[in-house]
């Protein structure tokens, strides 16, 4: 009797148990097992179970090969829809879990929200006020974009100033995706939560999709690559600094273990060479020497 397979992940998004369900019926429905199924698609069974687990969207790739080994009849179209919507789903569901956690941080922070730290993009903002309401000035927006980017130090400051770019353009993900792929670059879903929400500069090719997606001149592109790629640098050489740092401190480490231990081998050299010269002098003196 064939294996049971485990229950769909309760974590996944209601998108996601949708289509894992399908995709177990339709498996049920052909009578195959996985192993069988790994035959007909050559993927192998973990992927194949792991693709109606729940625990994660598997790729397109892997999911039209499930589905078509079960049904070589199945209607493409209509399964890459049911995909693309499970897609959607995780990434609400990434984004939900992601601010659910930063509201978790601040509550055990001492049981009083934490104000969060005021972004660049925020700052500028800011400023901007600030001088309008006390002279005639009044920047474009190219000149406060322009700014802000001069001030960015840090890959946080930086994914502010995107999710500002996209707040101000009144954009989707969605919209975003779709305008990139007018200009010639295929984002993902997943592209544009990293871009948004990684922990580190988003690379050159997403990065650019997305500013492209978010309709940002090629001028003002560079000028984000460049401010992308002080900030890396700036990363790399503090990043050296700390591992130079660290090297001195074994170093020192090192030579101070090093010194203690000569000065008591030379100690016990020092002795040893003295107790063999009173030895000396003690068998010439006997000999009469």
């Amino acid at each position: 009797m064939p294996r049971q397979p485990s229950p769909i992940s309760p974590d996944a998004s209601p998108e996601l148990r949708e289509l894992a369900s399908a995709m177990r019926d339709l498996k049920d429905g052909a009578g195959l097992t996985f192993s069988a199924l790994n035959e007909r698609v050559h993927y192998s069974t973990a992927a194949l179970s792991g693709a109606v687990s729940g625990k994660k969207l598997p790729t397109w790739d892997v999911a039209w090969a499930f589905i078509s080994g079960c049904d070589p009849e199945a209607d493409e179209p209509v399964w890459k829809q049911r995909w693309l919507a499970a897609e959607e789903g995780e990434l609400r569901r990434v984004e939900a879990v992601a601010t659910d956690s930063e509201a978790t941080v601040r509550r055990q922070a001492g049981g009083v929200p934490r104000q969060r730290r005021s972004s660049v993009a925020e700052l500028v903002r800011e400023e901007v006020e600030r001088r309008q309401q006390t002279t005639a000035w009044s920047p474009s927006e190219a000149m406060t974009v322009s700014t802000a980017l001069a001030l960015c130090t840090t890959a946080y400051d930086f994914r502010e100033l995107l999710r500002d770019l996209m707040e101000t353009q009144a954009l989707t993900s969605v919209e975003i995706r779709a305008n990139a792929r007018n200009k010639g670059i295929i984002l993902s879903r997943g592209d544009v939560l990293t871009v948004l929400h990684g922990s580190e500069i988003p690379e050159t090719e997403p990065l650019h999709g997305f500013l492209l997606g978010c309709n940002v001149g090629l001028v003002r592109i560079n000028e984000w690559h460049r401010t992308a790629t002080r900030i890396k640098i700036g990363q790399a050489r503090h990043t050296e600094l700390a591992d130079t740092d660290g090297q001195r401190r074994n170093f020192n480490v090192a030579w101070k273990e090093f010194w203690a231990r000569l000065s008591f081998e030379g100690a016990l050299s020092m002795f040893s060479t003295i107790l063999f010269l009173v030895l000396q002098v003690m068998s010439l003196i006997k000999h009469g020497i």
